[in-house]
């Protein structure tokens, strides 16, 4: 919206020499009677009178609005109180960043204050300078950060992305203890864009990853597509004091990977894997769920800390032989697009099986199973419903309506079916309710608490690994995004196939 404003507003100015952005002001209202107003100096250390134009992106009404140019002579100074009503006559609530264009160089910097500091009219405030635009960054960092679930006492921190270039980006931040590298949180953020900005607290509704956790030395990395500005506010709950902290430029994370890869194995037969994002999730699901019969279903904040990749559609019988060169089906007349059936975990993840020979075949050592975590978060594809397609409350549970079956198979009784026959999942996966249920890494156990979890695995040992997904065979509820299905590794079912995940 921003962007289609500026676009629409040329900037009235001399031709400029100098761009800066000043990341945020307020004039603005927040908790326990604060009340910000923002001071603006610009400094002039030449002897050449330097002319002054500027915009302001104002977030709560979504508009762009310019200044009046100005000068500031040869070894002076300009002061603008209260900059926000005063130069843009802006009315309260209004924040954002300033752009300046200026015909020379100068020194640009603004006190953003709380004026009614401890309800008591003192002013209390942080300082943050103009930053040339050139200065944006693919990557960064912020530390001394505080993370607290208290709103009457203590701190909280705010950060602030600002994106001053053409072209939308999309950020992904990653929140970790100091001196620790595991990941507490991890989010990519909607798309920012052109001379955007955007302000979000570090927080339990924003990161879900962060629930139950307090800590005072928090860091966030961040990594974006296209080069952002970046920083944090840390506010005093009580006084509404803030401090800032900027962003460090980090080293860019590495190339990325394709959204979708291809392997071809013996015989042309591909093999097609997509890309799922890290981020956090709810695994599990309610109490009320409807088709839920016990515990095993806790739900639970779960954050992966990765990506990786996981298979388009269920491994098939003509990618089984290929590798393998036999086939273990109970339907060979369904034909190599079928699912393949009747294997056991073992058959896939044992020695000899279809991982080793997979690996060695292609020279690709990342090819596994996917642990359960991995499998429910690219099978929900970003939802929380029973399945990926909804609730499907008006369906009978124990076989679909044909609306139902548009995305599955279920009650449909005699073979597997060809993958890719129904319609796929927010994430690009085919067959993840019905058809066979697959295989995942882990040993069971039920969930043990409602507590945050990064990157599980489940238990070290067990006695029964998991099916996931449902059957063609099975009813509605068996084949919910949250069913756990416990079963012995060395048992091969009818209806039990599985699907393929590497690492990146």
């Amino acid at each position: 919206m921003l962007a289609a404003v500026a676009a629409a507003l040329p900037l009235a100015r001399s031709v400029a020499a100098e761009e800066y952005i000043l990341l945020s002001s307020a004039f603005s209202s927040g908790l326990n009677g604060a009340a910000y107003r923002t001071r603006v100096r610009l400094l002039n250390q030449g002897t050449t009178p330097v002319t002054v134009s500027a915009r302001f992106f104002d977030q709560s009404s979504g508009t762009a609005h310019d200044a009046q140019p100005l000068v500031v002579k040869g070894r002076d100074q300009v002061s603008l109180e209260n900059a926000i009503p005063t130069l843009f006559a802006r009315q309260l609530g209004a924040y954002g960043p300033i752009l300046f264009e200026t015909t020379g160089p100068l020194v640009i910097g603004a006190t953003v204050s709380n004026v009614n500091a401890c309800q008591t009219g003192a002013a209390s405030g942080q300082w943050l300078p103009a930053i040339p635009p050139e200065q944006a960054m693919l990557a960064g960092a912020i530390g001394q950060l505080i993370v607290s679930e208290k709103r009457d006492s203590g701190d909280r921190t705010n950060i602030v992305f600002v994106n001053p270039g053409k072209e939308t980006a999309t950020v992904t931040v990653k929140i970790h203890r100091g001196g620790s590298v595991a990941v507490l949180a991890v989010r990519t953020l909607e798309p920012l864009g052109p001379s955007g900005f955007r302000q979000l607290p570090l927080d339990a509704v924003e990161f879900p990853g962060l629930r139950g956790t307090t800590a005072e030395n928090v860091w966030i990395e961040f990594s974006s597509d296209r080069p952002v500005l970046s920083y944090a506010t840390v506010i005093n709950n009580m006084s509404g004091d803030p401090y800032a902290v900027l962003a460090a430029p980090d080293d860019p994370p590495a190339a990325e990977d394709p959204d979708e890869v291809t392997y071809v194995l013996p015989g042309g037969v591909p093999l097609v894997l997509v890309r799922i994002r890290s981020g956090t999730f709810q695994m599990g699901s309610p109490a009320g769920e409807p088709g839920r019969v016990n515990m095993n279903e806790l739900l639970h904040p779960v954050t992966l800390s990765s990506d990786y990749f996981i298979g388009k559609f269920e491994v098939t019988q003509a990618q089984w032989q290929a590798v393998m060169g036999s086939n273990p089906t109970w339907f060979p007349s369904c034909g190599g697009d079928c699912a393949v059936d009747r294997v056991s975990w073992d058959d896939v993840a044992g020695p000899g099986g279809f991982l080793e020979r997979l690996r060695a075949l292609l020279g690709e050592p990342r090819f596994r199973m996917p642990t359960e975590a991995e499998w429910e978060r690219a099978a929900r594809g970003g939802t929380q419903t029973r399945f990926f397609f909804g609730d499907a409350l008006d369906s009978p549970d124990s076989c679909g309506l044909p609306s139902v079956r548009e995305y599955m198979w279920t009650c449909e009784g005699g073979s597997p079916h060809p993958v890719g026959m129904k319609k796929p999942n927010p994430f690009g996966l085919y067959d993840v309710h019905g058809n066979v249920n697959e295989w995942v890494e882990d040993w069971f156990e039920p969930y043990a608490s409602m507590s945050p979890q990064t990157d599980p695995k489940g238990p070290p040992t067990g006695t029964h690994k998991i099916l996931r997904g449902g059957g063609t065979n099975a009813s509605m509820s068996w084949s919910r995004s949250a069913f756990r299905y416990p079963y012995l590794r060395n048992a091969g079912p009818i209806w039990a196939g599985f699907r393929l995940a590497r690492s990146r």
